[in-house]
């Protein structure tokens, strides 16, 4: 009798269990459906005001950016990315699965990391990778390679700092989203709802100003934007006669006049973006001071936002900007639950891009080349060095000098074959030495025979 009754409980536990699990597999599930499934089974969307300029990390996947992965998508390719690799937090589920004391069912049945995976997959967000042919070449004899808020120039708005980009791509980046520069990669883009004159950090001091694309942390908190460290290598520095120049990355120099890198981290800070009556002013440069940099008045342009392409158009004194409307996604149950509203039609799945070749072939090839001009730098100072103890009466041992720091200039190690030769020529004359002992040893033998 208490057999059955322990083999009917068990029954029951296992039922329970399997109700429990197609529960949970279905709640999972949901997470996976399509943007017209989710539409009609738990979302609803809303309309965010232009106003609105409260980013969160959410909003990659509560925000419909579908505007921009049409607009994007023939001059890149958008990828899957984790939200912790481009600087987010990694967002958690809230799918039921506790009881009142807090205890994870899913843990108590050992299918917790089931869930964890198809959670992960679900967890990814979508970034835009810039195609290798917007590159600039920012460095002479360097590979081109992409950097944002360089390939245009900076014009006075009636909105601060406005960076005109060269290309609608480029346009479209500059204001809206923020930038991430990873190993693997490059720069990546990162969509984002809230217009900027530029997205950027700002720095100078007394003869330079720099600045670098601001990151994913970015963000407008109480009307502050937070201030996030940026790396030193992110930064274009240009002296500031050609701040306003067409085309400014042609002025990007990192280096002093003496050789010397820049340090972006000793100059000084500059105040960017501020909220002016509820809109994204760019303080940035002082106007005032460029204009004594450039001898001249620069004429303000004013900043008009239009709702489609077609009206689109830029002229000395008005540009009209590309404003597009966005919608937020909310559930009618579950509020916190992370749901892809949205993906590009084509896209590399996160693991399928990381190790292409392209940007580590570029940094291969960069570092390369650099190791290369430092080499060429240091044979030519040797070189110098040694013609100069020639003409102090060294003649004879600065050409020899010379003609092996030649033949290292090439590509050849010649260091040891001098010492090698030396070695040869010794042997030599040893053997020389030798063969002059043999002959008068035979001469001696053969005038003993004469005598004889």
């Amino acid at each position: 009798m208490k057999t059955k009754t322990i083999i009917r409980s068990m029954g029951i536990a296992a039922f329970l269990c399997a109700i429990f699990l197609f529960s949970s597999c279905t709640k999972t599930a949901d997470v996976n459906l399509t943007k017209d499934q989710i539409e009609d089974k738990d979302l609803e969307a809303v309309s965010v005001e232009d106003k609105d300029i409260t980013e969160s990390d959410e909003d990659l996947t509560t925000v419909d950016y579908k505007e921009f992965y049409e607009q994007l998508s023939p001059y890149g390719e958008w990828v899957q990315v984790k939200p912790e690799e481009i600087g987010m937090k990694q967002q958690t589920s809230s799918i039921d699965t506790k009881n009142d004391k807090g205890i994870s069912l899913l843990s108590l049945i050992g299918v917790q990391d089931a869930n964890a995976s198809n959670f992960e997959n679900s967890a990814m967000v979508y970034v835009w990778k810039p195609s290798p042919s917007l590159a600039i070449n920012t460095v002479e004899g360097l590979t081109p390679e992409y950097a944002p808020y360089s390939n245009g120039r900076w014009v006075n708005t009636d909105k601060g700092w406005y960076f005109k980009a060269n290309t609608p791509a480029e346009e479209t980046t500059s204001h809206y989203g923020r930038w991430v520069n990873t190993p693997s990669a490059g720069w990546l883009w990162v969509p984002g709802r809230v217009w900027a004159p530029a997205w950027v950090d700002w720095k100078q001091n007394e003869s330079q100003v720099s600045w670098a694309p601001l990151p994913p942390s970015a963000y407008m908190v109480n009307g502050s934007l937070s201030a996030p460290v940026i790396d030193n290598n992110s930064y274009v520095v240009v002296e500031k006669k050609y701040f306003l120049e067409p085309n400014v990355y042609k002025y990007n120099n990192t280096y002093t006049q003496s050789g010397e890198r820049i340090v972006v981290s000793d100059m000084a800070s500059v105040i960017g973006l501020v909220l002016v009556d509820n809109l994204l002013f760019n303080r940035g440069p002082d106007v005032s001071m460029i204009q004594t940099v450039y001898g001249r008045n620069i004429e303000l342009v004013n900043i008009t936002p239009v709702r489609t392409y077609s009206e689109i158009k830029y002229t000395d004194k008005q540009f009209y900007i590309y404003h597009p409307g966005f919608k937020r996604y909310k559930n009618k149950g579950n509020g916190n639950k992370w749901l892809n509203v949205n993906e590009p039609k084509q896209f590399k799945k996160y693991g399928e891009w990381e190790n292409r070749s392209g940007k580590n072939e570029y940094k291969s090839e960069e570092k390369e080349l650099k190791n290369e001009q430092k080499e060429l730098r240091k044979d030519e100072k040797e070189i110098r060095k040694e013609i100069k103890k020639g003409d102090d009466g060294n003649m004879y041992n600065g050409n020899d000098n010379g003609k092996k720091n030649e033949g290292k200039v090439n590509g050849k190690k010649n260091n040891d074959n001098g010492n090698k030769h030396d070695g040869n020529d010794n042997k030599q004359k040893g053997n020389d030495k030798k063969q002059k002992g043999s002959d008068d040893n035979n001469k001696n033998d053969n005038n003993k025979k004469g005598k004889k």
